[in-house]
């Protein structure tokens, strides 16, 4: 006789967000955003009431930002927003190179059309957000195009690797405007290492490698800005808008 297994199979979709979720995502997105700069002091009383919840709401989404690596706990001062180093930028670039660079061995073995469809259309979009002088779509494109060229390793434990990489970088990239000039390097430079993937594996990786130490450069760039910005310029407590709810005209973070 056959003993029938376990019924698996839940029959609902879960589509409500709990409130500890919801101030996880505003936070993330006001730090993510730069609203809320590194080393920011996240008081729980301010947050609860702006936010409209309790304080141990408060205190569980931090915990979820801190398994992230947005936020750090530190004794007797509690959670801020994590910063990043110039040994962080070192660290996080020479991973990013090794992932990529599995990732451009992949793409050019198996010379996927559609990733290399994918690859020219986000280099267009980088473009295009260069002309508009859309700073925030760039870093989206560029965000974009180096997770293409992962995924290319058919690895999901690289790609989740590769995701926490670029969400720390963006603790940085996120904080400071970027010039014109930075931003044509941005987009030449992409449109420069898809062109080197249609070629030869050495050159490929050679570029990769260009296009990398570039990057790595720019974020030291933009970490020395942020310290500066944050020497002259006390911390202001703008927070995220209540979950549900629209930020008014003209309220500002910590920017």
């Amino acid at each position: 006789m056959t003993v029938p297994g376990p019924d698996t199979r839940l029959g609902v979709a879960i589509q409500r967000q709990s409130t500890t979720e919801q101030v996880a995502a505003a936070l993330r997105e006001a730090i993510l955003s730069g609203r809320i700069l590194p080393g920011t002091p996240l008081r729980e009383v301010a947050l609860a009431s702006e936010l409209g919840v309790s304080r141990n709401t408060v205190r569980e989404a931090a915990r979820v930002l801190g398994s992230e690596g947005l936020i750090r706990h530190e004794m007797n001062r509690g959670a801020m927003v994590a910063g990043i180093t110039g040994q962080d930028v070192d660290d996080i670039y020479a991973a990013r190179l090794a992932v990529e660079l599995a990732g451009a061995e992949a793409l050019m073995s198996r010379r996927d059309p559609v990733a290399f469809r994918r690859l020219a259309g986000l280099a267009g979009q980088i473009e295009d957000a260069v002309r508009r002088r859309d700073v925030a779509a760039a870093l989206e494109g560029d965000r974009l195009f180096h997770a293409t060229i992962v995924a290319a390793t058919g690895s999901p434990r690289l790609q989740r690797f590769y995701s926490q990489l670029q969400q720390e970088q963006r603790l940085a990239l996120s904080l400071a405007e970027s010039s014109s000039r930075e931003l044509g390097r941005t987009a030449d430079d992409h449109r420069e290492l898809l062109d080197s993937l249609h070629g030869g594996k050495a050159q490929a990786k050679a570029q990769l490698r260009t296009h990398l130490r570039a990057g790595a450069a720019e974020l030291h760039r933009l970490r020395q800005l942020i310290d500066r910005r944050r020497a002259g310029e006390e911390p202001k407590d703008h927070y995220p808008a209540r979950p549900g709810t629209r930020r008014p005209a003209g309220m500002v973070g910590t920017r």
